[in-house]
């Protein structure tokens, strides 16, 4: 069944996107295709009947996966693909339990948005919270799967920031 799903040449260059760039939406992936929308639509739809992909939502839209990439993989991947979410992310991953103000200075973030994008992380299970003085703070649970996973995956971020972030990783952390 899988060899006759992908025998379409079309079928193929949305799997291949999925693959290369997993939690990406419909839209990215047509554009990333060069694919009308209705034809993107329609065989992402035969890709996850048939359990090649899977198709998660998530806020506004559906976020897509290669069905081999783990959920706690896609968790992670899924908020990833926020330009925020990302940079509350690269804050977590280069400061030590920064306070909501330290964030809001490293991130740019106003209050709210920084606010939305915590409760997200902390809701997957991906961060904790704890208590500096009066302030709350914020850590990586395992700090170390999240730099894995994003190595593992970096090819799927197009715009450097993986790269850029284990850059800075590595110069906050080296022994």
């Amino acid at each position: 069944m899988e060899d006759d799903l992908l025998a379409l040449e079309t079928r193929r260059r949305i799997y291949a996107v999925v693959l290369r760039s997993p939690g990406l939406g419909s839209r990215e992936i047509q554009r990333q295709t060069g694919m009308a929308w209705g034809e993107t639509t329609y065989h992402l739809d035969r890709l996850v009947t048939a359990g090649l992909v899977h198709r998660e939502q998530g806020g506004h839209q559906d976020y897509y996966f290669a069905a081999t990439v783990p959920l706690g993989d896609r968790t992670l991947l899924r908020l990833a693909r926020s330009d925020a979410s990302r940079r509350v992310l690269g804050a977590l991953l280069t400061a030590s339990d920064p306070t909501v103000p330290e964030l809001q200075e490293r991130t740019g973030l106003s209050p709210g948005r920084l606010s939305i994008h915590l409760r997200r992380f902390l809701e997957t299970g991906l961060v904790q919270s704890g208590r500096r003085e009066r302030f709350r703070t914020f850590r990586i649970v395992d700090r170390d799967r999240v730099v894995r996973l994003l190595i593992a995956y970096r090819s799927g971020f197009a715009d450097g920031w993986v790269d850029a972030l284990l850059e800075t990783w590595s110069e906050v952390f080296r022994p």
